[in-house]
């Protein structure tokens, strides 16, 4: 069916373009009951109001994590996570790892996340399956107060907008032009 406002041939190319943009798949990782800890959760509801929709981007509120967040990955040519992580930096502190840098912080004995599957062994799960986007990011944010409670502290609550510019940057930089 067209869009309105496009012919039959224009609505068809627009439907075969969107198909072969690469895929960027935003996960938000966290428990939104667990204070900061659900600050990738509230990130990605905040992106969904910032960015807005496109045939390319998908947002996707991962909750606590799982294996079955792989079908996602699967079908992603981009992937940028957004969670809570123990860095040893103020609360609010937003870091971007890319790529091997991403890896490499994953692979630390401790990696700071507290989910049912680790960041660690959903990336390597991927990995073996062949299925890991070349281009990837992990967005980490440090927590203040994790425990009970549903809000974010007014830090994390703060970073929210540094936040949405790294995705931005990375967005832009991967070539995705609306960012």
């Amino acid at each position: 069916m067209a869009r309105p406002g496009l012919t039959r041939d224009a609505s068809e190319r627009a439907a075969a373009d969107a198909a072969t943009l690469p895929r960027t798949l935003i996960m938000g990782i966290g428990n939104t009951l667990q204070g900061d800890d659900g600050v990738g959760v509230h990130a990605v509801r905040h992106l969904q109001k910032t960015l807005g929709e496109a045939p390319d981007l998908s947002l996707c509120d991962a909750g606590t994590l799982g294996t079955t967040l792989l079908v996602e990955i699967e079908s992603s040519q981009r992937l940028i996570m957004i969670d809570a992580m123990r860095m040893g930096a103020e609360p609010g502190v937003v870091r971007c790892f890319e790529n091997s840098e991403m890896d490499a912080w994953l692979r630390r004995g401790k990696a700071g996340s507290v989910h049912e599957v680790g960041l660690g062994e959903l990336i390597d799960l991927a990995r073996l399956r062949e299925c890991l986007p070349d281009r990837r990011a992990l967005i980490g944010i440090e927590p203040g107060y994790i425990g009970w409670g549903d809000r974010l502290s007014k830090e994390l609550d703060g970073a929210l907008p540094r936040i949405d510019r790294h995705v931005r940057n990375l967005l832009r930089s991967w070539g995705h032009g609306d960012a």
